[in-house]
């Protein structure tokens, strides 16, 4: 019997949107004590709540795979596949976005490439799913699974951005004061 691995999301994904989220708080504290107006202050707390939801998904977001199945937990949820019961799998890419679905009957668990050191994750993935079950197309598809990078660069161009809002209304807020 192997132990029990995790995958979690890819930290590259998880630094930038973190900073997000604090670069968005600092610019809700700086626009309450200018006295912006409320809506202003409302939709960028919004922002923050939005974000905050995001980051604690992806944070606690897992997969735990082991001899008899997988696990996907997330926030609230814990969904388990025992590999004996499977009856199909699936994989699909689409512009870097590799989607591989395990069905039990009606019920299926779809897995995606944003979890990092997804190579392992889906070489252990196809060892242990019953023999036939994975088409050669899908072996060859999860064979050698892309990385999308696209979420982690607009995440990071979001950070960038938001800083120099922040940069822009700190300064006039500064200038104003005297």
């Amino acid at each position: 019997m192997t132990e029990r691995m995790s995958f979690t999301i890819r930290r590259a994904l998880l630094l930038p949107l973190g900073l997000l989220l604090l670069v968005q708080l600092a610019l809700l504290i700086v626009s309450v004590f200018q006295g912006q107006p409320l809506n202003k202050c409302l939709f960028v707390g919004g922002v923050v709540l939005v974000l905050a939801g995001l980051l604690a998904n992806n944070l606690l977001r897992r997969i735990e795979l082991d001899d008899e199945g997988i696990t996907v937990c997330r926030i609230g949820r814990r969904r388990r596949m025992l590999f004996a019961d499977l009856t199909e799998v699936e994989a699909v890419c689409l512009r870097k976005r590799l989607f591989v679905t395990l069905w039990v009957d009606e019920s299926f668990l779809l897995l995606t490439n944003a979890y990092g050191n997804v190579d392992t994750l889906f070489q252990l993935l196809l060892q242990r799913v019953p023999s036939g079950l994975a088409s050669d197309e899908v072996q060859e598809v999860v064979g050698n699974p892309p990385r999308h990078n696209g979420n982690i660069i607009v995440c990071w161009f979001a950070v960038v951005f938001s800083l120099l809002i922040l940069c822009r209304q700190s300064l006039a807020g500064c200038w104003g004061a005297f």
